[in-house]
């Protein structure tokens, strides 16, 4: 086996050490919290479903190049492609949606009581489960489209157009087509990243230039010391997931407007950026959310 083939293996199979059993566990630990504790809050609900992504993503995208790269596995059927891949696209977005309606949601949680916008801060936690099943929603009917050219390891006479991720390929069935397809999620993903942007922004002047209007809604809420170290928290994911987005769509961009060939390592490095995500949000979530490490606790005695 090539040095750059194990290489890559070991980083997939990093990841998937790390980001199954540490998305799982937030999954479970927030499940049984709504099952024997108490209801979900807002926020939590939205971690439910971002580490539920997560783990679907790990699955059927990290976990299957992890084992093709190491011991050759590949999705032999055309079917079992369709159904992994497309299951991977989902999530991905998913994961990237949710990660804006998040920051977006403790922007609003973060609104003072004596704000003119204060009304929403009551609002928004009727809607939460509605927001996210209409996203999956969405995104399952959003994907549809990019079945169509999915299949295992196949043959192509446009090679310049097969994005091969070895235990599964996608032929793009035309050069128009790869141009659309592309600069459309392009678009899609700037407008989410402009969303996030905006209520991180929000968020750190709520945290770092209004100091005594936090201290005035610590002193009037018990769960603000929570939702104070909630928002550091989002914040720090927002940031990571832009960074590796950013990684994700830069080389996406080149490929569309300068090389404008699919080169099979810069699609590994694309394909590894799009799962970097699900390996530090469980470490993050994990070490700052009290609730769950007190199930952590529960379990251990």
């Amino acid at each position: 086996m090539e040095t750059y083939a194990i290489f890559k293996g070991l980083l997939f199979f990093l990841i998937d050490i790390v980001g199954i059993p540490g998305n799982l566990a937030i999954t479970g630990s927030l499940s049984w919290i709504t099952c024997c504790v108490d209801k979900l809050l807002p926020v939590e609900l939205i971690l439910w479903n971002l580490s539920l992504a997560n783990t679907i993503l790990i699955f059927t995208r990290g976990l299957p190049a992890a084992m093709f790269t190491l011991f050759g596995t590949r999705v032999n059927s055309d079917a079992g492609c369709r159904i992994v891949v497309y299951l991977s696209w989902i999530s991905r977005g998913m994961a990237f949606c949710l990660t804006c309606v998040l920051s977006c949601v403790q922007c609003v949680t973060l609104i003072p009581p004596s704000s003119k916008w204060a009304h929403i801060k009551q609002s928004v936690p009727k809607y939460i489960f509605y927001v996210t099943f209409f996203l999956w929603l969405l995104y399952a009917l959003m994907e549809i489209e990019g079945v169509t050219f999915l299949g295992p390891q196949t043959n192509s006479s446009s090679p310049e157009l097969v994005f091969n991720y070895g235990y599964c390929v996608a032929i793009v069935p035309s050069i128009v087509f790869f141009y659309a397809y592309g600069f459309l999620f392009f678009s899609r993903d700037l407008i989410v990243v402009g969303l996030m942007t905006i209520a991180s922004v929000y968020i750190l002047l709520v945290l770092f230039q209004h100091r005594k209007q936090v201290n005035d809604i610590r002193n009037s809420n018990q769960n603000s010391d929570v939702e104070i170290r909630a928002a550091k928290t989002v914040v720090s994911l927002v940031t990571i997931y832009i960074l590796f987005l950013g990684v994700e769509t830069s080389i996406w961009l080149y490929q569309i407007a300068v090389s404008k060939v699919i080169h099979p390592v810069v699609t590994d490095v694309q394909h590894f950026f799009s799962i970097c995500y699900t390996f530090f949000f469980p470490i993050l979530i994990i070490v700052s959310n009290k609730k769950i490490q007190n199930v952590f606790k529960c379990l251990q005695r």
